[in-house]
């Protein structure tokens, strides 16, 4: 950059769990061996946003204030040895770090390394003008994505397709999604593309309009009955869960085909019934799956710069990331939010 970086930045800043978001100035940043800092251009809004502002993930104080935000866009300005070069575009995920040399590290399944740090959580996040990054963990952002509908890919969009990765979902196969928010509508475009029949099921008919308009095959409203309705059309071979509710289950096991896979992706805490035997008799695998590594992370976007990825993303304003945070919890939202920093 032609003129220095200035000494402070402006940052949506939560100074406790369950405080509303507040801008204020920071000190900036300054980066550490292997670290890059980078000024933001885009920061999508997720609902693990929501969670850690409204705070349900129990972090410990010491962590507060904290700034949130893991969906960043942005230009490098201070870069390191080996690291990408000034002005290159760089993608902010929530992956901040991991040992790099436990089994799941060496085994290309890094998202579950016990030791892994994320951003806006144990490290400060991408809701501000500008933020720090390990070089070793920034994803390159083709220039032919637009920041603001790309941020939205490096979570929910990676998300989806790192669930369908773990999955056989492909020609012949019925894929059901639940849940048809933003996640949702990513797995629908990505089913889609890898040739599978899919269903929808949502609690909201306007979702469900909009999950049609994407392409899904059924759309079926959530209910007592959804469940069966699946299983009427030939059951579902592979079933993503994007809803945060643990009465889900009962239609996931009612809507499965023998031998299903049926992969949790929703944030949920409590429990569900799951039978052995029902296991057993039907040859089901239930798992989990967790973002992205960094190699799904780059094949995803170069999937995404070829291929449409018509989700709507709402522009907001920095200034409105709270309210933003707060529309997601009321349900208002068809698409996904994204904090646009040129606003």
């Amino acid at each position: 950059m032609a003129d220095p970086l200035p000494p402070r930045m402006h940052a949506a800043l939560c100074d406790a769990p369950g405080a509303a978001l507040r801008l204020g100035e920071v000190p900036l940043p300054r980066p550490g061996p292997g670290q890059i800092l980078v000024q933001m251009e885009a920061c999508g809004v997720c609902h693990s946003d929501l969670h850690l502002r409204d705070g349900d993930e129990d972090l410990p104080d010491a962590l507060y204030p904290l700034i949130l935000g893991h969906e960043g866009i942005g230009r490098v300005v201070v870069t390191c040895d080996g690291g990408p070069e000034i002005g290159a575009r760089v993608g902010l995920p929530w992956l901040y770090h991991t040992c790099l040399d436990c089994k799941p590290c060496r085994t290309g399944a890094e998202t579950f390394c016990q030791a892994n740090t994320a951003r806006g959580v144990q490290h400060h996040g991408a809701f501000a003008e500008y933020a720090l990054a390990e070089a070793a963990f920034v994803a390159p952002i083709p220039e032919v994505l637009d920041p603001v509908l790309a941020a939205p890919l490096l979570c929910a969009g990676l998300t989806a397709w790192a669930a369908l990765g773990k999955t056989s979902a492909g020609p012949g196969s019925r894929v059901l999604i639940i849940g048809a928010g933003g996640l949702g509508q990513y797995a629908i475009l990505i089913a889609k593309a890898r040739g599978a029949e899919v269903v929808v099921i949502d609690t909201d008919a306007t979702k469900l309009d909009t999950a049609r308009a994407l392409g899904a095959d059924h759309a079926v409203l959530a209910g007592p009955g959804a469940g069966a309705q699946v299983q009427a059309m030939g059951g579902a071979d592979v079933t993503l869960n994007f809803a945060p509710n643990a009465a889900v289950w009962s239609t996931i096991e009612t809507a499965a085909a023998p031998m299903s896979e049926i992969v949790a992706v929703a944030l949920i805490h409590d429990p569900v019934p799951l039978s052995l035997m029902w296991l057993l008799d039907g040859g089901h695998k239930v798992f989990g799956s967790s973002v992205g590594t960094r190699q799904e992370m780059a094949d995803f976007l170069s999937f995404a710069a070829t291929h449409p990825m018509p989700v709507d993303v709402e522009r907001v304003p920095f200034s409105e990331v709270d309210h933003a945070l707060t529309r997601l919890k009321s349900g208002d939202v068809t698409g996904r939010l994204c904090v646009d920093f040129s606003l």
